[in-house]
This record gives structure tokens, sequence and C-alpha cells, in this order.
């Protein structure tokens, strides 16, 4: 009986040691200003001015003493207010939809947009949306994706917030901006797991015909709670789990790939971006966003090779990222690449010889007309239509060059290529042929005239 005492005994103390830190995790503490009173504490923060008594008690404040600035109050969360904190679209690529759950109405998302609680964000092909939560976390939502926005919520003026969301299906990227407390929470959930965070940049991709959820940290730690196991990945890892399975243990994120030599300024359009094969990626990721915009994107694909082709994009200044995807379907850490792109640099126009030009002299003039924001011209002498095969590849300051005893009897293609002070090209002129024959009327004359000497 006396050991059942004493074990009593020894939990009441434990729980008496204890409630200090249970009471602590359900307060916020709250360092006053100069100048506060209870009553404007109460008004701007907590559910009822008329709180400022329970705030004075719980802190044992007496009010016949102003509040010196940096005193510490103890606010029980339960007394903040909790209001609804809606989120703002930033910017939209592509067609954007939005449902809501207490309607079956389709709409389709623009810029600026509030999202609120009950809301639903569909993205299809070639489609992102980019949103910004109350406290400036944001959420860049990419193609094929569905996000429902579960739990909006802020306490007040306080600064923490309560941000619940649910992926779908596709993927997310998002970065969060450090929480003020431990009340704040931010919470990503898929079918297969739940992501928690605290400050971090992080991407979570669900697909839902594998039901597998792929999380990779870039900055911080996420926590991937699934079938009541949680694995912390911190950064520059990632992990997988599968529906029904606890989280996979981390893997090494790929490092980003090498953009060292991908040019700061594009004269032309289409235009190739090459870089160096990744150890160990099955993939690419490769995303443009707009200098103005950087969170934004306005183009994305997959690929399996080391190059990129822009086709179409209007003047201006943009980010191109890359990065390497692993057998496993993780994303690596991305190369980011500043470039400009400047289309209204002149393409040549070709003078001289007209195209199929025939000649049997070997001493050829190239001519072309003079451009301006040019500083030099290349011309390229080729027998193939690819230029691969190159016989000349001079550059000139002026206007023409003179090409002597290099070109034998043959077919040949050729064009001019300008060039700037700082040694960007533009796009190629239009292509023309000509070609080097033997003069046979002039070996035929010759011949008659070597004729008599032979007789002789």
């Amino acid at each position: 009986m006396k050991k059942y005492y004493r074990h009593i005994f020894s939990l009441l103390i434990s729980l008496l040691i204890l409630s200090p830190t249970i009471a602590n995790s359900e307060e916020w503490i709250y360092t006053t200003r100069p100048n506060d009173t209870l009553w404007d504490i109460s008004q701007k923060y907590l559910k009822s001015v008329t709180y400022w008594e329970r705030l004075q008690k719980h802190n044992s404040v007496n009010i016949a003493k102003n509040l010196a600035p940096g005193t510490r109050l103890r606010i029980p969360l339960k007394w903040l207010k909790i209001e609804a904190a809606n989120a703002t679209v930033v910017s939209i690529t592509g067609q954007v939809k939005l449902t809501s759950t207490d309607s079956t109405e389709i709409k389709t998302l623009s810029s600026k947009h509030k999202i609120s609680i009950g809301n639903k964000i569909i993205t299809d092909d070639n489609a992102s949306a980019l949103i910004q939560f109350a406290d400036g976390s944001t959420l860049l939502i990419q193609k094929n994706s569905q996000v429902h926005f579960d739990t909006l919520s802020s306490y007040g003026q306080t600064g923490m917030v309560d941000t619940r969301l649910r992926l779908q299906q596709g993927r997310i990227e998002t970065s969060v901006t450090p929480m003020k407390s431990t009340r704040s929470r931010y919470e990503i959930t898929t079918p297969a797991a739940v992501a928690a965070v605290r400050g971090t940049q992080f991407r979570i991709a669900y697909e839902d015909k594998q039901q597998i959820m792929a999380s990779e940290v870039v900055k911080g730690e996420v926590n991937v709670v699934a079938e009541g196991i949680e694995q912390a990945v911190k950064k520059g890892f990632g992990t997988i789990t599968e529906k029904g399975k606890a989280p996979q243990p981390p893997v090494k994120l790929l490092i980003q790939p090498n953009l060292d030599k991908a040019p700061t300024e594009l004269k032309y359009l289409p235009f190739t971006f090459n870089w160096p094969e990744l150890d160990n990626a099955k993939q690419y990721r490769i995303q443009i966003s707009s200098a103005e915009q950087q969170q934004g994107i306005i183009y994305e694909s997959t690929q399996n090779t080391e190059k990129f082709i822009v086709n179409e994009l209007d003047n201006g200044k943009y980010i191109l990222r890359i990065r390497g995807v692993d057998v496993n379907g993780l994303e690596g850490f991305n190369a980011e690449h500043s470039f400009i792109v400047n289309t209204n640099f002149p393409v040549v126009t070709l003078t001289s010889p007209i195209d199929k030009f025939k000649t049997s002299s070997k001493t050829i003039s190239f001519e072309w007309q003079m451009e301006t924001k040019v500083n030099s011209y290349q011309l390229q002498i080729a027998t193939d239509t690819e230029f691969n095969n190159l016989i000349v590849d001079r550059t000139s300051t002026n206007n023409s060059l003179i090409i002597k005893d290099i070109l034998q009897e043959g077919d040949y293609l050729w064009r001019i290529t300008a060039i700037d002070k700082n040694g960007y090209k533009g796009k190629h002129s239009t292509v023309r042929s000509f070609s080097i024959k033997e003069n046979n009327y002039q070996g035929f004359l010759l011949l008659l005239y070597m004729i008599p000497a032979f007789i002789l």
C-alpha cells in the first residue's frame, strides 16, 4: 500500500512539474511596447476588449502602474481572435480553374483573386498559379494539379497562422515564412502522407495513379508523417511515400546542372540551351520565369536530353531553371540562369554573288549590306545544308570578304551572321548556293592551240 501511495505521489509531482510546460505551449507571449495598455492589447489581439481584466489577473499586473516596455504578458491562445485569412493569386499562366465546396460553379481564375477556405484550384496542361498567404508564404501550383484549401486562418494580428492544404494530384513548390510561434501551422496533405513545416522551401508531388508522394526539401526541414511514422527530411534530401506505407528513408537530392556556358543574351529564336550531363539524372525539369515575377512560371516541361530549345519568348528579361530528376522521381537543386531576349538584332541581307551563281574562278568576292549595332560579320561556307562541314569560317568588320585559292571544284552554300561588340551572334542570313566548275570551252581552245605543237 505504501508503494502505491508513493507511486501516486510521484505521479502528482511529475504532473505539477510538467504543467507549466503544457500551459506555456498553449499560450502566446506578448512583449509590451511604449504606451501599451491592457485595454489596447485586448482590443487589438483578443476576442473582446473586456478580456483586459482576465489578462490583468492572469499576469498579476498592477494596473495602477504603467506597463513598462518589454514586459512579457502570457496570453492563452483560446483568448486570441481567430480570423479568416484569405490567400491572394499573384500570377496566372495558362488556364486555371477555381471551384468551391458550397457551389458547383467553375470559375476561371485570374490574378488578384482571393482564395478562401473550401476553394479548390485546378491547373491544366501548361498552366500554373502563384498564391500568397497572409503571412507572406507562397505556393506555386504547377501544371495538371489539384489543390484544396482546407484551412486559412490567422490569430488576429499576432502573425500566427493556420494553413492546411490538400494536394490531390500534381506538383507544388512552397516557400514558408518562418513561423513566430509553435502554434502556427502549415501542413500539406496528400492521400499518401502529411508534410508539416516550420519555415522552409520544399516541393511536394503526388501521382494519383501510382499513389506515391515525393517530398523534396530545398531549405529548412520537413516532417513527413504516414501510417503513424514520422520522418524528418532535412535540407538537400527527399523521401518517397507510398500510400499505406511509412515514409522511406531520405536520400540526397541531385546537385544542380552546370549552366556556366549558357549565353546571357539571345539575339534570335529558336535557340538551343545545352549543358553537361548530370550524374544519375534520368530526366530534367525546365522552368522559365520572368525577371519581374521570379516565383511564377511562364513555361515548364520535362525532357530526357541535355538540351532545351526556346521557341517563343517576347523580348525581355527571364530566369531559366533546370534541375535533374533521379530514378525515384525526386527532383534536385535548381540551376538558375538569367538571360535577355533581344530579337531586334538585325539579320544580314546578302547582295553578291547571286543565288545559284556559277563560276570557273577560284577567287570569289562575297558582299552584304552593312547594318547598325553590328561590330563584325561572320562568313561561313559549307558543303552541307546544316553547315557542319565548314570549308570557310571567317569574320570581317566590313561588308565584304574575298576568298582566294581555297575552294575547289564543287557545289557550296554560304551565309552571313551579324556579331555585336560583346561577341553575341544574331540569326543567320538566308542561305545562297554557288558552284565552281572548270570552263570546258577554254580548255577546248587551249587544246586547239597546243595541237600544232604536237604535230610539229
